[in-house]
């Protein structure tokens, strides 16, 4: 007769084999005591192991029997296990003793990997290697005055995986999700001193918890109780006594919208940041590194108004590189221009200065709250080093014109006659032959 143990082994490598599932302890405790002829009922079982009755003969033991018809590919029931399975070790006899080993070498290294499993954790928590496992790694608070039903859902919900946290009492659980906040909450409602309802109040009322789903579990099955529990916060509602599969299936489906809704303000954040850059580049010219003429327009509109709130001069300077535009060097062009900005970037210094290039060959040079003959001493300056940029070795041939103008912006003066007043003394400068400095009368 072949033993329970080789038996009990056959059956963990058949079903980590074919469904890639590790049994859990109480998996084992029931197969072995089947296959060993022990008549104890479900209802042992739950005294032995401190489970709840129902959990085992709903969940435990129907799992268990599930996984060894998928696995053998009959139905396999608790009165039938033990001659099927010794089949199924008949079917073996070809293989060599170190082959057998090595196919059933996976489920005694997930063994002793339990083994290793710090105490703070349940062995039981190891129940599935399934893809859902990756949400059973989830933190769960578990509120209830009541230690019998603190234990029954512990249990059940440590053997699927998750990780868990319990509280006595409203108060305890304020001070647990304080110190680390779970990734959902099951919470009683009637409870001594701080109800469920208060309890759950106070964590939509803080910004830290506000966003912990929490499931009321409770005996309550009222349609106020329910419209209650969802007006102060909760996402979900479940009556005692409660069926396993519906509690697991509920848990699951709001771990999935929590995570869900993580993604998706992960990819908002990371749009935005995206849109960001979007509006940095635009704000930028590509060929002279300073702003564009986008910017230089939006940061005039703001200039203006705050010069009209503050009466504070405001200068606007176009300077022109004339005869650079009949160029035939492309490359020539890029770089004088480049040149260009770079020397206008190193006289106009004040952090609330903006240089841009206006128009082709115009460079807009906003500043505020700043008289137009300090403007006009710096233009010269400007005209001085600009005469200086060598291109390819080469000086460059060019003039440079001009046009300075100020305003104390007031109802009477309008932003589009300012820019017309200084365009039409770049026009001006233009006419004239050399470089040009022009400031408006």
């Amino acid at each position: 007769m072949i033993n329970p143990e080789s038996l009990l082994e056959l059956a963990e490598s058949l079903i980590h084999n074919q469904t890639n599932t590790y049994c859990s302890d109480l998996h084992r405790k029931i197969l072995l005591s089947t296959l060993r002829g022990e008549r104890k009922t479900y209802e042992q079982f739950a005294d032995e192991c401190g489970y709840s009755c129902k959990y085992i003969k709903h969940d435990i033991a129907p799992k268990l029997w599930h996984l060894l018809s998928t696995a053998i590919g009959e139905k396999v029931t608790k009165s039938n296990v033990r001659p099927i399975l010794e089949t199924q070790m008949r079917s073996h006899h070809h293989l060599d003793r170190s082959n057998f080993n090595w196919q059933v070498s996976p489920v005694r290294e997930h063994r002793e990997n339990l083994q290793e499993i710090p105490s703070t954790m349940n062995n039981s928590s190891q129940f599935l290697s399934s893809p859902a496992a990756k949400l059973t790694r989830a933190n769960i608070l578990l509120v209830d005055d009541e230690p019998k039903n603190l234990k029954l859902l512990s249990d059940l919900l440590e053997e699927q995986g998750y990780q868990v946290r319990q509280a006595i009492n409203g108060a305890i659980a304020l001070e647990a999700i304080n110190l680390a906040a779970p990734d959902l909450i099951l919470l009683d409602i009637c409870m001594p001193e701080l109800d469920g309802y208060s309890v759950c109040q106070k964590l939509k009322a803080n910004p830290q918890t506000k966003d912990i789903p929490v499931i009321f579990v409770t005996a309550f099955d009222e349609p106020w109780n329910k419209v209650k529990a969802f007006s102060v916060g909760a996402v979900d509602y479940i009556h005692k006594p409660f069926k396993v599969i519906e509690v697991l299936a509920r848990i699951e489906n709001q771990l999935k919208i929590k995570q869900l809704q993580q993604e998706l303000l992960a990819r908002n954040a990371q749009l935005q940041q995206a849109l960001q850059e979007l509006q940095r580049l635009a704000a930028i010219d590509s060929v002279t590194g300073v702003s564009s003429r986008d910017r230089f327009n939006e940061y005039l509109v703001f200039n203006w108004h705050q010069a009209s709130k503050t009466q504070t001069p405001l200068t606007l300077i176009f300077a022109e590189i004339d005869r650079l535009d009949r160029d035939e060097n492309n490359h020539m062009k890029a770089q004088l221009l480049f040149e260009t900005a770079q020397t206008i970037k190193n006289i106009f210094q004040r952090p609330q200065d903006l240089i841009a290039r206006y128009e082709d060959t115009t460079f807009g040079i906003i500043l505020p709250d700043l008289e137009i003959e300090k403007g006009a001493a710096m233009a010269r300056t400007l005209l001085d080093r600009i005469k200086k940029i060598e291109i390819s070795g080469n000086e460059s041939n060019f003039n440079l014109r001009i046009a300075i103008a100020a305003v104390l912006p007031d109802r009477n003066f309008q932003l589009e006659s300012f820019l017309t007043k200084c365009s039409s003394l770049l026009d001006r400068a233009k006419q004239e032959d050399g470089d040009r400095i022009i400031l408006a009368e």
